[in-house]
């Protein structure tokens, strides 16, 4: 599986999970240890207008514990790693390893 599918399925995923987010791919690179390999992936999340800071705080508190459903891979570490949600806009940056099934 192609790098881009990867990140493209993470991002559908995603979707699901945050539905009125704008969601981009920041960087995205392979990863390797001596018995997985996968992808290392960084994700912008733009939370329009009707996101408050308890509603980011759920969202950082519960991602690391939601089950993506992904072909081909497993989401083996998901969490936010930056927030901005004072800002309207709010920004999250959402870092994710994903394994190769």
């Amino acid at each position: 599986m192609s790098s881009s599918a990867k990140s493209h399925g993470l991002l559908r995923a995603l979707r699901q999970f945050l539905p009125q987010a704008t969601l981009s791919v920041i960087h995205e690179r392979p990863w390797h240890s001596l018995t997985f390999s996968g992808s290392q992936i960084c994700i912008s999340a733009i939370l329009h207008s009707g996101y408050n800071a308890e509603f980011v705080t759920r969202i950082t508190q519960s991602l690391p514990e939601h089950e993506f459903e992904l072909s081909g891979q497993l989401v083996a570490d998901i969490a936010v790693i930056e927030m901005a949600s004072g800002e309207n806009p709010g920004r999250l940056m959402v870092d994710a390893l994903l394994l190769d099934d």
